[in-house]
């Protein structure tokens, strides 16, 4: 039985999964503005693909889905896959040390969070993008535990497959490295004192290689795009989304003085902005509120700003072999330089404040989860009540392998969420993928609390 336990605990995530899923209403197909861009990817020319704006993982995946059991069965797919996640971080917190009561409670959490609740199913990258997250995480913790070659190749190939998934996830390659250099501190200051350890000084490499190969891998396929298609980037998207963003920072007249082939683009977006009677800063540098911003971001990126660049512009750029996708997005990405050099002010301020908007958005879609509201408010009466009968709460019991949790879990959501807010605003299906960890590095805790003592140490 005890040989057996990884398996039946696997089965036990995939069965609680899918019952929740069918339970809630989301094992029926659901598309969003972006699933045609998924489905009808152009995979029978290499050209076409790679100058598409989105990467061909989920595209193959969905290819392949839709060749056999067909497209109705991707939330079942998703499903499977973000239980299989939940379940290697439940296995990874256990090889850790970690009760198994804390380790299922963490990992329960990620199996029910915000994401999968939200997205699981949704025809686009956020629910399985978020799973290989999870898993390329669980397999960081296992490699840097074990020094074990298959697991550290395991979790590089994870994150080049998360990052052609979605390559928002492209903050998995500094995150590797610096999580990956915590735990191994984490790990050396657990060693006994005196003692020698031989792997110590591959302990301080293996991270950097991680974060390397995965480095190269990407490197090498924007090396590819270089040579077929003349573009030197993941894919020919991005700049539209900063500059949804960057023009909302400045006045209508900042954008009509930029100086050169900026200023042009400037000037047609600057006329368009006000005829759609889009909220913009004032002449005198008066700034928008940040929910005024993400509010207007995804009209003026896909309504105002990528249409211009495209319709005025594309044709008179492209002239070479340089297709007129690359040259929208070279415009667009000359425009966002020209703002940030003529205002750098207003783009600093987006940073600031956007810190703070993901901090309270995204702990208020967690408060508000229909699952987590009742535990957290359980919680509180617990321990209203135990307040109440008791002269001291006593000491709180932390769970071993808590510690390697939470350095995964906080420097998790730093990343992300500082790689999203360069570019976009930090919508909740972009933070709340972040903040994935954090539900279960809080109930992990509490298990360990409510569990008899024998059972925690």
């Amino acid at each position: 039985m005890k040989s057996n336990g990884g398996l039946i605990r696997w089965i036990l995530f995939v069965l609680l999964g899918v019952a929740l899923a069918a339970v809630s209403g989301r094992l029926s197909v659901h598309t969003v503005n972006d699933t045609p861009s998924y489905v009808n990817y152009p995979l029978n020319s290499l050209t076409d693909a790679l100058l598409s704006t989105r990467t061909p993982a989920y595209p193959i995946a969905l290819s392949i889905i839709d060749a056999t059991v067909g497209l109705s069965w991707v939330p079942l797919l998703h499903v499977l896959l973000h239980a299989t996640a939940s379940w290697i971080l439940a296995e990874a917190l256990i090889g850790r040390g970690m009760p198994r009561r804390s380790a299922t409670a963490a990992a329960v959490c990620v199996l029910v969070g915000c994401t999968a609740a939200d997205h699981i199913s949704t025809v686009s990258t956020d629910a399985p993008a978020a799973s290989l997250g999870v898993i390329t995480a669980a397999l960081l913790m296992n490699a840097i535990r074990t020094r074990s070659t298959p697991q550290a190749i395991a979790c590089a190939v994870a994150a080049v497959l998360t990052i052609f998934v979605r390559p928002a996830y492209l903050y998995l390659i500094p995150w590797l490295a610096v999580a990956g250099w915590l735990l191994s501190h984490h790990r050396q200051t657990d060693e006994v004192a005196g003692t020698t350890n031989p792997a110590s000084q591959p302990s301080r490499l293996l991270e950097f290689k991680l974060a390397l190969s995965v480095a190269v891998v990407l490197l090498g396929w924007m090396c590819f795009r270089k040579l077929v298609v003349s573009d030197f980037g993941i894919a020919p998207f991005g700049h539209q989304n900063l500059s949804a963003i960057l023009v909302q920072t400045v006045s209508p007249q900042t954008l009509r003085d930029l100086p050169g082939e900026s200023g042009e683009l400037g000037r047609a977006v600057a006329d368009e902005l006000e005829r759609k009677g889009f909220q913009l800063p004032g002449p005198n540098g008066g700034s928008l509120p940040t929910l005024t911003i993400e509010e207007q971001w995804g009209q003026i990126n896909y309504g105002v700003v990528w249409p211009l660049a495209r319709d005025q512009f594309a044709q008179r750029d492209a002239v070479g072999l340089v297709a007129p996708q690359v040259a929208v997005h070279r415009r667009i990405g000359d425009f966002n330089r020209a703002i940030l050099l003529q205002s750098p002010g207003g783009y600093v301020r987006w940073l600031l404040l956007a810190v703070r908007r993901s901090v309270w958005g995204t702990a208020a879609n967690i408060a508000m989860h229909p699952i987590f509201l009742p535990m957290i408010l359980m919680g509180l009466l617990g321990l209203l009540i135990k307040a109440t009968k008791q002269p001291t709460l006593g000491p709180i019991v932390v769970p071993e392998g808590w510690n390697a949790f939470a350095v995964v879990a906080i420097s998790y959501v730093i990343f992300n969420v500082g790689f999203v807010i360069l570019s976009s605003p930090p919508l909740g299906r972009f933070a709340d993928a972040g903040a994935i960890f954090l539900p279960g590095l809080i109930a992990s805790v509490l298990a360990a609390n409510v569990a008899t003592p024998n059972a925690v140490r």
